[in-house]
């Protein structure tokens, strides 16, 4: 018997490809009419997941495909033999399955078996079998697959609010790329036209306005992940030395932004604060340097680094080997300083909108001056209700920003920080008395220090969290702006 199956195996693999065919086609036909369905329901009520709800319509029809196929309507043995037969057996292949299922045979039974087995030998039957497909529903499935795809360009039914966002972000956009600028170089600007294009296409697809605004934030923080990326390797690697010394953690945020005038500008700083170093002081700095000469390839930075740590290490005047450290900085800044130009551009712009937006929600002004209630003093005042205004007067109840010296401020450590049980008891019912035992931890103060010496700290920290959150990109102006105010 398992000869004579092995000879008319090739026509049962055809006769199976063909009825899994006709299920798939009769499965994905009534997925389709599911999914027309959905996609155009998608464009009057946005709730509607229509990409995951056709995935599964699409899946259940191959599924059902299969268990039909070769579970509940599989190909027999005895179909197989019967369509044989009706190819040109005659008969011949019924009987001789009969027969070796009776198992013994007469001389006759035996003479007919091994007939069968000849025919099934001289006959192709899988190339003989021409399979037949269900046409007229293979034309219903092309139709309903070409009405899918036409319906999902329809335009989306958007609420006014989401239309006036969304319309007025891609106004932002257009606008920064006329005005984008000439110098980008052929890859600098394919990359800046995908970030645009990415985000105009999750703009023109947001159905409410709360997708287009995440849609926006995702893309800012693409963005200033692209701004970091375009950094020189070796800027990168000297800032993330740098950071470890108070002294230089401007310089420190700067590099790692890639900021040509922050760069300058903070070296300039370092350079004041240099000439007024003593010598623990410069010491420790040239140290700093010589750990990031090792990680640095370019050579004319190297060489500068070197030559400000051999000054500070003799005592020298560091203002020549500075300069020189500031024009290696400068070199280095500039390479894809133009594509990180066109990004802050186009990320302020979009962000412009969120962040005028939240501040109008919240009734918050971002700036005004007052007089504190003690002396005379101005700083930034915070209203609710209305914009910030200028005032002066004796004895205000406005709240001033900055500081009166000298100040001093505790450090923070994370030491000491066994802490105590607190018990809490509840009042008395018929249950008893609940207790509540609580681990509370205090941690140390620290050291009373001047507060110059740890506001860099507390700025590059707050600075560094916005970089790594996903936060209106205006915002961390603001913040910038804020510890401006305290450094003055």
């Amino acid at each position: 018997m398992k000869e004579f199956l092995r000879l008319l195996a090739p026509l049962r693999h055809k006769l199976m490809a063909e009825r899994f065919l006709k299920w798939f086609i009769y499965g994905e036909t009534a997925a389709g009419i599911l999914c027309l369905a959905v996609v155009v329901l998608s464009k009057f009520w946005t709730e509607i997941p229509s990409l995951p709800l056709c995935g599964v319509f699409v899946l259940l029809g191959l599924l059902i495909a299969l268990g039909a196929a070769f579970f509940l309507r599989k190909v027999t043995e005895k179909e197989t033999a019967e369509t044989a037969d009706a190819l040109g057996g005659a008969e011949r292949m019924i009987t001789t399955m009969e027969l070796l299922g009776k198992g013994a045979q007469n001389p006759v039974e035996e003479m007919a078996v091994a007939d069968g087995f000849a025919k099934a030998r001289e006959m192709d039957f899988a190339k003989l079998y021409r399979m037949r497909l269900p046409v007229k529903v293979l034309r219903v499935l092309a139709l309903v697959v070409v009405l899918t795809i036409g319906a999902g360009f329809m335009p989306v039914r958007r609420d006014a609010e989401a239309e006036a966002y969304a319309n007025a972000q891609l106004e932002r956009i257009e606008q920064v790329k006329k005005e984008e600028t000439p110098e980008l170089s052929k890859e600098e600007k394919k990359v800046f036209l995908e970030a645009a294009k990415a985000l105009e296409k999750d703009l023109k697809t947001a159905k409410t306005k709360k997708a287009a605004e995440e849609a926006v934030r995702e893309a800012q923080q693409n963005m200033k992940q692209l701004e970091k990326e375009s950094v020189s390797k070796d800027l990168k690697e000297l800032a993330e030395t740098l950071k470890q010394e108070e002294s230089t953690a401007a310089l420190s945020e700067a590099l790692e932004q890639g900021d040509s005038s922050a760069i300058s500008k903070a070296m300039e700083q370092l350079l004041q604060k240099m000439a007024a170093m003593d010598k623990g002081q410069a010491a420790s700095l040239a140290q700093q340097l010589a750990e990031a000469v090792e990680n640095i390839s370019d050579a004319e930075l190297q060489e500068a680094l070197k030559a400000l740590e051999e000054a500070l290490e003799n005592g020298a005047d560091p203002s020549e080997a500075g300069e020189a450290l500031k024009n290696a900085l400068l070199s280095q800044a500039q390479m894809n300083s133009a594509l990180r130009s066109s990004l802050q551009k186009l990320n302020c712009n979009v962000g412009q909108q969120s962040l005028a937006k939240k501040v109008e929600s919240n009734g918050e002004s971002p700036g005004g001056e007052g007089q504190g209630s003690e002396g005379e003093g101005t700083g930034g005042q915070t209203t609710n209700g209305g914009n910030g205004g200028t005032g002066t007067g004796t004895g205000g109840q406005g709240r001033g920003f900055g500081h009166a010296e000298p100040e001093k401020i505790y450090t923070r450590s994370a030491a000491g920080k066994d802490g105590y049980d607190a018990q809490l008891k509840g009042t008395d019912s018929e249950e008893g008395q609940t207790t509540i035992t609580e681990h509370r931890t205090m941690g140390q103060a620290g050291t009373s220090v001047p507060y110059d010496t740890v506001y860099g700290q507390y700025r590059n920290e707050a600075m560094e969290t916005l970089e790594n959150s996903s936060v209106p990109y205006g915002m961390r102006e603001l913040v910038s702006d804020y510890f401006a105010t305290l450094e003055r």
